[in-house]
Order: structure tokens, then C-alpha cells, then sequence
């Protein structure tokens, strides 16, 4: 363990001056589905699907290699011009690929294809069952018949994405990286204070200052460039929904959120019962900013004050000692989970501290399956560090117990490849919490654990809610004025009269990258953090007999249907109550701070 800043080594994705190698063998691999066809019939044989399907993961994972490489150089600085230049040159092979191997993805389906004779669900099933690891996603693949188009259809929807909305959304990336931020802070004898600073990051990092007048600063400055280009991000992010709904009224999906449902293998019921659940417990959250704003020794909390700490919490956390707090609790709850989390690390596949023109945030990558997974980090020395770093590590974990999967189905769908990862961080909440000096310290970690909660289940709730409503009304042409309506109009119905909230907020839905690069993706942080919740309430019932259960899961990746995995280790998730009980456990926590 070390105190330097880490950043990675991607020579084991792609070895240096080998991309332009690797990117000529996948070229001359594609000659060979040409030879697949003239195999492919209703009587082909079991063995001879196995070869097809084999040679299509190995060439899968060619693909996979040189796409993360790319988006790992653009990570670490989001300017490297070679790097734009690789993914100019994927984006063309996207293409080549994508005419020359659709008709196998139709035959899969049972979609007419060429001249190809249609695969039938009898000998559908034969074929699928040689493969057992594959079983459930060629299933899936064949449920998505009735989604898929025309393979013409397909080939144009696959170019005017590469060249059009692909580099529409990319756009906003290019946009928003390069915002400066001033912070203008009041002081106490009336004058302002700047402070100029060019990392949202850092900047992000104010809101949670014990002075009013900073947090409020900090949000001034955070979102005064979105405001300023209000209209190209307006723009940028109507034509992504616009594409979105057009694609999914295409495609015969019942609603816009459905398409993305349909790609997480969730049904739409159970995503209406995980919305409607965390809806009916906004209350639970409101309570807490009402016990906050006592303790803070205010009428009322503004919406600028909602991650204020309730304790001095200018102790810092070196990078060395937060890896040695993540690396210590994870050995206590399992060796393998530690060993697997380390060895991320000391392969050089940790990028640890911000830098200028490196990606904000924090995320996993998962190359292939013989590669340790990626983690992007941006260290600052606070405790909220320390829980990031368990999260992502969390995420490399579950690929990695994932990792004896063929390719495609090496990682969870959506809403469960958060599962590791929002448990990490409970473990070393819990293993944080009962070192606790005193009673006082103890309600400030809870406090603050109430708020990440907060984040995580409510505000990515309203995210979502943010999203629905937002896809119905730009498909119908509204100006910006509407949005922001719409957009306030959420966050005031999630904080009721508990806290108030200024205009300034209207314009942070162009602050949420995810809606942009990924719609409705967040409700993944929502199920995962319910998920987890009453995964480690079991945990906490059961001890070290509860490994294997959770193992089995991490272990599935995205190889089975999540219900019925579920279902094995005794969670039901199309049953209200589960999701309840998440919320317990949340409103136990309220408790004990009561108490304290």
C-alpha cells in the first residue's frame, strides 16, 4: 500500500503499438462468418454451433479489448488525441462488423435472414442447450425477436448511431469537461471572497463545508456553466431522448423506459413496484432533514445545506490508510474478497487521484474475462473516499468471481452489478461505525450514511421519475422554461416542506451525465442499494453460512435470470415487501440516531 497517486497500466488490455495489430486480425476474422453461414440450418449440429458461437466470443473479446483500451486513455484525459483517433477508426469497424455479422444474431432470434433457413423454437432449444452458459442469453436474445427489426432496418439504426447520436452525446462530455468554476463565497464583513477552480471534483467537495455561505457558493458555481450553455445542452439532450423514444416506438417497446428494462432482463412490473416503493418512503428522508436542520440548530434546511456534516470533519484519510481500512474489513467478511480487491491494485489497474482533464467520478470497467478489471477513482483524502474505493473495488470483485463465463455473459445486468458493490461499502460503514470514538462521532457517520442513502435510493429514484416525464414531454416539442419546470417540480415533491429549495436547482438535471449517456439507467443505484440492504440484513443473520448464497450470485454474473437466481438465496424482488425491507433498516438507523 502507498501514498503516491496510482494510474494505471493498460498494456494488459492492449500491449503497446498492438492496436492497429489486433484491429487487422478482427478485419480478417470476419471472412470467416461468411464460412459460418453455409453452415447455419435448422439441422445443424450441435457441435458446429459450439465452434460458431466460440469463435464469435473470441472475436467478441478482440472487439471488447481495443473499444476499453480507447475509453480508458479518454478517461484518464479526455483530450488524447490518438486515443480519439482509435475510437474513430472503432467506430468505422462498428460499422463493417455489424453488416457482416447481423444475419447471425437474426437466425439466433428466428428471424428471417438472407436466404438463411429460420431457426425453429424446437431446434432453437437443441442448440441452446449444448451451451449451457449461454442458455439463458440466447434465450433472452430470442424474447428480443419481437423488438428487432429488419436487417436492413438494423444496419441503418447501427450507423446513424455510430455517426449520430454516439457523437451527439459525446459532445456533451467535450462541453462540460472543459467548465472553470469560481466560487463567490460572502464574508462576514460583507465582501466576497473568488476562488477559482477547475476540477468539479474538488469543486463538488464544498457542499459539504461546515459554512453555509461556501456550500452555497459551491452550487452557484457548480451549475452557473450549465446554466450558461443551458441551450446546447437543452438541445443535446432533447435529441438523445427524442432518438431514444423514436428507437423505442420502433422497436414496439410500451413505453420508453421499457427498452432499457428489456436490456436488464427486469420486467416493467417490478420496476414500477422498486419506483412506487421508494416514492410511498420519501417521508423516512424527510424526517432526517427535519432532525438535521434541528441539529444544525436551523428552522429549515435549504436544499444547499442537505449534505451539510453535523461534525467537524476536517480529519483526513491518506490513500494508504483508506486502502488499509477497505483491504482489512473486506479479509474480516472474506479472504477471497480481499485477495481479489488487492489484486487490482498491485496489477496497476487502479487510476486514483483527479487530475486535470481526467474524468470526475468513480467507475468499474470489466475488459474480459483473463484481464483484472479497471478502477477509476478520484482520491481526495475524505472518509466518503474511502466508501468510493470499496464501491468500485466491490464492482472488480463481482467480475471477478464472474470471470469463468464465456464473454457476454461475464457481467451482471444492470441492476445486479451493483450488488457487490453497495455491499462493500456496508461492510466498511459497519467496520467504520464500531470504531467510533464516542456517541458523538457515531451520530455524525450515521448522519451522513442517512445521506448517501438519501442519494442512492431517493435522488436516483427521482432521477428516473425525472426521465419518464421528461421523454413524454420533449417527444411532444416543450422549450428548456418546461424542462426545468418539470425538473424542479421533482425535487420539491421529494423534499415536501422539509426543505427549501432555490431556483438555481431547475438546471442541475443537466448536470446528471447518466441521463445523457444512458437513460434510465439509475435506477440500478435504487435496486442495488435495496438490494444490498436486505442482502446484508441477511448476511448479519446468518454470518459466515450467508458467503456461499452471495458468492452464488456474484459467481452467475449475467448467465441467469436475475428473478430466479434471486428466488435461490430467498429474496423475491416482484414482492413490495422485499423492497420495504430495505427501508427498515434505513428507518433503524434513523432510530438509533434518535436515540443517541
Amino acid at each position: 500500500m502507498t501514498n503516491k497517486e496510482m494510474r494505471w497500466q493498460l498494456g494488459d488490455i492492449v500491449q503497446d503499438g498492438k492496436f492497429d495489430t489486433i484491429y487487422s486480425e478482427i478485419e480478417s476474422d470476419l471472412s470467416q462468418y461468411e464460412e459460418f453461414k453455409k453452415k447455419l440450418g435448422k439441422d445443424l449440429s450441435e457441435k458446429d454451433f459450439k465452434e460458431i458461437l466460440e469463435f464469435n466470443e473470441q472475436f467478441k473479446e478482440k472487439l471488447a479489448r481495443l473499444g476499453s483500451y480507447t475509453s480508458l486513455i479518454l478517461a484518464g484525459n479526455i483530450k488524447d488525441q490518438g486515443a480519439r483517433v482509435y475510437q474513430s477508426k472503432l467506430d468505422y469497424l462498428s460499422i463493417k462488423i455489424n453488416e457482416a455479422t447481423i444475419f447471425l444474431s437474426h437466425w439466433l432470434k428466428g428471424l428471417k435472414s438472407e436466404d438463411l433457413e429460420i431457426l425453429d423454437d424446437k431446434n432453437a432449444s437443441r442448440l441452446f442447450k449444448s451451451i449451457p452458459d449461454l442458455q439463458f442469453a440466447l434465450e433472452h436474445s430470442r424474447l428480443a425477436a419481437k423488438h428487432t427489426l429488419s436487417a436492413n432496418e438494423e444496419k441503418l439504426i447501427h450507423k446513424k448511431d455510430v455517426n449520430g447520436i454516439s457523437v451527439v452525446s459525446e459532445l456533451y462530455d467535450l462541453i462540460t469537461n472543459d467548465f472553470k468554476f469560481v466560487m463567490k463565497i460572502k464574508q462576514a464583513d460583507g465582501s466576497v471572497k473568488e476562488i477559482k477552480v477547475d476540477n468539479q471534483e474538488k469543486l463538488v467537495s464544498y457542499v459539504r463545508d461546515k459554512n453555509p455561505n461556501v456550500r452555497e457558493a459551491a452550487y452557484h458555481a457548480l451549475f452557473e456553466p450549465y446554466q450558461h450553455h443551458k441551450d446546447k445542452l437543452f438541445m443535446i439532450y432533447s435529441a438523445i431522448v427524442k432518438d431514444w423514444v423514436i428507437e423505442s416506438q420502433m422497436r414496439e417497446y410500451p413505453s420508453s423506459i421499457a427498452m432499457r428494462n428489456f436490456a436488464n432482463t427486469i420486467p416493467d412490473n417490478v420496476v414500477e413496484v422498486l419506483l412506487d416503493v421508494c416514492t410511498k418512503n420519501i417521508g423516512i428522508f424527510q424526517d432526517y432533514f427535519k432532525l438535521k436542520a434541528e441539529l444544525l440548530g436551523v428552522k429549515k434546511l435549504r436544499r444547499f445545506d442537505i449534505y451539510t456534516p453535523i461534525a467537524d470533519t476536517t480529519e483526513q484519510i491518506p490513500f494508504e490508510e483508506g486502502q488499509k481500512i477497505v483491504f482489512e474489513t473486506f479479509k474480516e467478511f472474506s479472504p477471497d474478497f480481499a485477495a481479489k480487491a488487492k489484486s487490482v491494485l498491485e496489477a496497476g489497474h487502479l487510476d486514483s487521484h483527479p487530475r486535470e482533464n481526467k474524468r470526475s467520478g468513480a467507475f468499474c470497467m470489466s475488459i474480459v474475462p483473463d484481464v483484472l478489471p479497471y478502477v477509476l477513482t478520484n482520491y481526495d483524502n475524505k472518509e466518503r473516499d474511502v466508501s468510493t474505493l470499496a464501491h468500485e473495488l466491490g464492482h472488480a470483485i463481482h467480475d471477478m468471481y464472474a470471470s469463468n463465463h464465456y464473454h457476454s455473459v461475464t457481467h451482471a445486468p444492470l441492476p445486479l452489478c451493483e450488488t457487490a458493490s453497495t455491499f462493500g461499502e456496508m461492510v466498511v460503514f459497519e467496520k467504520m461505525l464500531s470504531k467510533a470514538k464516542d456517541d458523538k462521532e457515531k451520530k455524525a457517520m450515521l448522519m451522513d450514511k442517512l445521506a448517501d442513502s438519501y442519494a442512492t435510493i431517493i435522488r436516483q429514484n427521482y432521477f428516473i421519475k425525472f426521465e419518464i416525464l421528461a421523454h413524454e414531454a420533449l417527444q411532444k416539442g416543450i422549450p428548456i422554461d418546461e424542462l426545468n419546470k418539470i425538473y424542479l417540480g421533482t425535487l420539491k415533491e421529494q423534499f415536501g416542506d422539509a426543505v427549501e429549495v432555490d431556483d438555481v436547482f431547475q438546471y442541475e438535471w443537466s448536470y446528471i451525465p447518466h441521463i445523457f449517456h444512458s437513460p434510465f439507467y439509475c435506477y440500478a443505484y435504487n435496486f442495488g442499494e435495496l438490494l444490498s440492504l436486505a442482502l446484508f440484513s441477511k448476511y448479519k443473520e446468518e454470518g459466515k453460512d450467508f458467503l456461499p448464497k452471495f458468492e452464488k450470485i456474484l459467481k452467475s454474473g449475467g448467465s441467469q435470470e436475475p428473478i430466479g437466481l434471486l428466488k435461490e438465496v430467498g429474496v423475491d424482488i416482484t414482492d413490495e415487501k422485499f423492497w420495504q425491507g430495505g427501508f427498515k433498516i434505513i428507518q433503524g438507523w434513523m432510530d438509533e440516531v434518535k436515540k443517541l
